[in-house]
């Protein structure tokens, strides 16, 4: 009988660890391992994230909000459409613009033009800037290497990017002046992602 009552025991045992085991939660939400940014991006709605950057760094130069960026306003602005040269993004760790800083700087172009109604001039990041050990953004040549007879407004957006810990992606915006390097405005967005499984299920901008 005590082999019998030993077996009845260990199966019991069993039955009460596979119950408990069925009830744990499941967890979701957690750290996005193994998404490259571009997944990331994927799940991000990007049009608008930099529609709001764009505003940011055009709004003090509106009336006010709510009607910079309008038909009219485009037309009405003194002296013209002023004229801004934007680059891709670049990650901060190579300094290149990979596809999704390529794709960044597509959408900012797009959003200055169409929020701020600024004309756009496209420029390379590695041809004319650099970061300084202090992390500023500044000509590496000068100004009158880059301006041209149409660019009259000496301004350039500057873009940046890193990708963190898996689940965080940071975008850096500068308005700068070409000829001192003085930064009148810089936009910062916090994209922190929130993953289950395979998908990317959540994110939240700050």
């Amino acid at each position: 009988m005590k082999p019998l009552r030993l077996m009845l025991l260990a199966f019991i045992a069993g039955s009460l660890l596979t119950g408990c085991a069925g009830t744990l939660p499941i967890t979701v939400g957690g750290d996005c391992h193994n998404k490259t940014l571009p997944m990331l991006l994927d799940a991000t709605d990007m049009k608008t994230l930099f529609h709001d950057m764009a505003l940011e760094l055009c709004t003090d130069k509106c009336a006010d909000r709510q009607t910079c960026g309008a038909p009219a306003s485009c037309q009405e602005e003194p002296g013209g459409r002023a004229t801004v040269m934007v680059t891709d993004f670049a990650d901060l760790q190579s300094l290149v613009p990979s596809q999704s800083g390529m794709l960044m700087g597509e959408l900012m172009r797009g959003g200055l033009n169409s929020v701020c109604c600024y004309k756009i001039v496209q420029a390379e990041f590695a041809k004319y800037f650099k970061l300084s050990e202090n992390g500023l953004v500044v000509l590496t040549r000068r100004a009158t290497e880059v301006k041209k007879n149409e660019y009259q407004q000496p301004e350039a957006v500057v873009g940046t990017y890193t990708y963190l810990s898996n689940d965080k992606v940071l975008i850096f915006a500068r308005r700068m002046d070409t000829e001192t390097g003085t930064i009148s405005k810089m936009v910062t967005r916090e994209l922190t992602y929130s993953c289950g499984g395979s998908s990317v299920i959540n994110y939240t901008v700050k």
